[in-house]
């Protein structure tokens, strides 16, 4: 009887596998190592870059935009400051201060809601924006890394 259809059970302890299944055993192992880790990081690498393009296209106008109203916001209170210094024939202190005193006081309310509510970073020129491509594609590595990360 030949030995490679033999049925004893120390005649297989002995030999072991063959050559074939442990090279088709490894090379599977290999084959399934690599192509789950190339997925895994081709999808945070895409994750990343989707990411980056999204929050690239819908904050950039945003923030421009808030840029614009500040300029708006800052030259009204300039406006109505002068339309006080110069529509009155006899400048009184009294009520210039409390005049000019309720409108910087309004100002400051506005640029305190463009701070803390539309994200205004203090910066009126709209040349420079904080939601350029590699700052958008910072956030979005910074937030899939903090993801789960909240119950330490």
């Amino acid at each position: 009887m030949s030995n490679v259809y033999s049925s004893d059970p120390e005649d297989l302890e002995r030999k072991g596998p063959s050559f074939c299944s442990r090279l088709l055993k490894y090379t599977w192992k290999t084959i399934s190592c690599l192509f789950s880790h190339i997925t895994l990081v081709s999808m945070v690498v895409s994750y990343c870059i989707l990411g980056a393009f999204t929050f690239h296209r819908l904050e950039k106008d945003n923030e421009v935009q808030v840029k614009k109203n500040i300029s708006n916001i800052r030259n009204h209170a300039i406006d109505k400051l002068w339309l006080i210094t110069n529509g009155s024939n006899v400048l009184s202190e009294e009520r210039f201060i409390k005049n000019s005193t309720q409108i910087l006081h309004e100002f400051e309310n506005s640029l305190w809601l463009a701070i803390s509510k539309q994200g205004w970073d203090g910066e009126e020129s709209t040349d420079t924006i904080q939601w350029s491509l590699p700052g958008a594609l910072f956030y979005s590595i910074i937030v899939i890394t903090t993801i789960g990360e909240s119950h330490l």
